[in-house]
């Protein structure tokens, strides 16, 4: 289940780049600011350098368990690098690592994935994710799927 998930968002994500699919290259953005609807709490980043590499953070809120119902929340800091650009559409690479904490458990946490960041209309992006996470406090639940689509602001 999870891996057609996680195949199907990143089918969505390539069909979103080439249905934008043009020749123009769009120029890095400074900073960008994204809140989603998926798992994702918020994610911050900011261009580090001319060739496309960020320095991001991000928060996640995860579940663990259903009876009884426990989140885990993951900070995490790392590096985003930009790999392409398919038309208008940039696909960005984050990986990243942190903290883990589940009620009195506090543990580490690493991520990746893949992003795209969709233009839509002045300082407004839509970045549908597909990402991953592995957790010292998830007790037990392996890698996690991230996946969602986040509303963001660039600059």
């Amino acid at each position: 289940m999870v891996k057609r998930l996680f195949v199907a968002m990143m089918t969505l994500c390539f069909a979103a780049a080439m249905a934008a699919a043009q020749t123009t290259a769009t120029a890095d953005l400074q900073n960008i600011y994204a809140g989603g609807i998926s798992y994702s709490v918020g994610l911050y980043a900011h261009l580090v350098g001319n060739t496309g590499t960020y320095a991001f953070t991000a928060v996640d809120a995860l579940p663990n368990t259903v009876k009884p119902f426990t989140v885990s929340t993951n900070i995490g800091a790392g590096i985003g690098q930009k790999v392409t650009t398919i038309g208008k559409i940039g696909i960005y690479m984050p990986t990243a690592a942190g903290i883990s904490f589940n009620g009195a458990n506090t543990g580490w946490q690493w991520n990746g994935g893949v992003l795209a960041s969709i233009h839509v209309k002045g300082s407004y992006y839509v970045m549908p994710s597909a990402r991953f996470l592995k957790s010292s406090v998830s007790n037990g639940s392996g890698y996690q799927p991230i996946v969602g689509v986040l509303l963001a602001w660039g600059q």
